[in-house]
């Protein structure tokens, strides 16, 4: 391994759950490891948007738990018929659905807004020109009444906000945009920060004819920072769709983010064996890109808001080859996600998120995709194993608990050093009883003991040994 920082602050991670999607705690590690990104399982078609509202652009999905109910918004809208030679003229709806359980949905009969003559439909706003709506429940406990759920919209001249108190009725915040510096035709998004006591709005710009993410901040939803262009370590200048930015709700001083790639491909013949050739071909007549541009999803987090680290490997790919796939618009995740049940009712609960496909054509599918708890990025090791040493750190607690899965020949020990590098007494490495399984939450014991609370304040280091282990996250816990 590499020679250890000599950087004698340690970082206080407190009680808090710590996820191994960069190096932010670790020291030093074996070559022979790794840090794995692990895309999701595609699971089923959750819904089918096949109402006339709806269309060949739906898309643009966010979900959130609110309390009993998980709501999901999204925006319903044609591209082109059905055989993709005309675009659609119609406007934009914001639709809503429902669910108790985050696999089976429904779209209620709300009754509030007139589409082609008749108000049974799902639709909470409608409007002639634009191209996103995207809602979040306020929980800044400063939320003035009446606005305990915004949305973000393009229109006239910016971004738009609007309020409501219900989630269902809406209205503009102010009569003028809130932030004016922008393209802002994506999803763009915002929400409140409670760790950092303002709100987010990351959104749509462009930088050298390429498509970007911008960033601005608030105390109030009413008067933005200047946005600014996101900052990536080690990646490549790639073109960025939707960005779908969030705190990590089970560790929210970590923001993950699941932006679209855009690849616009030069015309080959290897276009020609993928999926509906003529209707790729029929859609290029109105715009080349709309048949040469492909897209898949990606993974990046950041500990700052501003500064992502971004994997360059796909984290939904378009697929294995069906009708109506590799095309521009696969990969567009929902933004957020929720945590449910296992289809095994003895197994712990997943993480569900979402995509959808099959756009372009007549009806758009939503699916679901399920990962493991905490399960983005692991510290991977191979059978042969390898050793990880954490940076100092002060933790609170009594146990050290591991989100860790191994197969039946692997293992993890963990030894506890004191701040001069050396092992604790009791807490080496042969004293280590080993980790095997797969568990959310596995507490290390060493012969036996796993109480660590004398140790709690003081700088320690982890130093891990990993044989054909995963290992996702860790925390110290009462």
């Amino acid at each position: 391994m590499a020679a250890r920082t000599t950087n004698s602050n340690p970082i206080d991670i407190g009680s808090r759950l710590e996820l191994f999607v960069d190096r932010y705690l670790i020291d030093t590690m074996d070559p022979r490891l790794s840090l794995e990104l692990h895309p999701p399982t595609p699971r089923e078609i959750v819904m089918v948007h096949d109402a006339p509202w709806e269309g060949s652009g739906t898309g643009y999905f966010d979900v959130f738990r609110d309390g009993d109910t998980i709501r999901m918004y999204y925006i319903g809208y044609g591209l082109t018929n059905e055989d993709g030679t005309v675009m659609s003229t119609r406007p934009v709806c914001a639709c809503y659905m429902e669910s108790t359980d985050g696999i089976h949905w429904t779209k209620p009969d709300l009754g509030l807004i007139d589409f082609a003559g008749t108000t049974h439909n799902n639709v909470v706003w409608i409007r002639e020109s634009a191209d996103n709506f995207v809602v979040f429940k306020d929980t800044n406990p400063n939320c003035r009444p009446g606005e305990e759920y915004k949305a973000t919209a393009s229109g006239p001249g910016g971004l738009w906000a609007y309020k409501s108190s219900d989630g269902l009725r809406w209205s503009p915040l102010q009569d003028a945009p809130i932030i004016t510096k922008g393209a802002f035709d994506s999803q763009n998004l915002a929400f409140w920060d409670p760790l950092r006591g303002h709100y987010w709005c990351y959104f749509r710009d462009f930088h050298d004819g390429l498509r970007d993410i911008r960033v601005a901040t608030s105390a109030d939803f009413l008067t933005w920072s200047e946005p600014e262009m996101l900052a990536y370590e080690d990646s490549p200048d790639e073109q960025l769709y939707t960005n779908q930015i969030m705190p990590y709700p089970r560790a929210p001083h970590i923001f993950v983010g699941f932006p679209t790639r855009y690849v616009e491909r030069a015309w080959s013949d290897s276009f020609l064996p993928l999926p509906d050739l003529q209707h790729r071909q029929n859609r290029m007549k109105i715009a080349p890109r709309y048949g040469t541009a492909i897209t898949d999803g990606l993974f990046m987090s950041s500990r700052d808001g501003r500064t992502f680290r971004r994997w360059g490997e796909a984290f939904i790919r378009p697929g294995p080859e069906r009708k109506d796939n590799w095309l521009y618009g696969d990969g567009y995740q929902c933004l957020g996600m929720i945590e449910t049940p296992a289809e095994d009712p003895t197994a712990p609960p997943e993480l569900s998120v979402y995509c959808g496909e099959n756009s372009w054509k007549t009806p758009v599918r939503l699916r679901r995709y399920t990962l493991r708890v905490d399960g983005f990025v692991s510290v991977n090791a191979p059978l042969a194993g390898g050793e990880m040493a954490t940076k100092p750190l002060t933790f609170t607690g009594k146990e050290l608990v591991l989100n860790m899965a191994t197969s039946a020949a692997g293992s993890i020990r963990v030894e506890v050093q004191g701040a001069d590098g050396k092992a604790v007494e009791g807490f080496s490495l042969a004293d280590c009883d080993e980790v095997f399984g797969d568990s959310l939450e596995r507490v290390v014991t060493w012969k036996g003991r796993s109480d660590l609370s004398a140790l709690a304040g003081r700088p320690i280091r982890l130093r891990f040994a990993l044989s054909d282990a995963d290992l996702y996250a860790l925390r110290f816990r009462e």
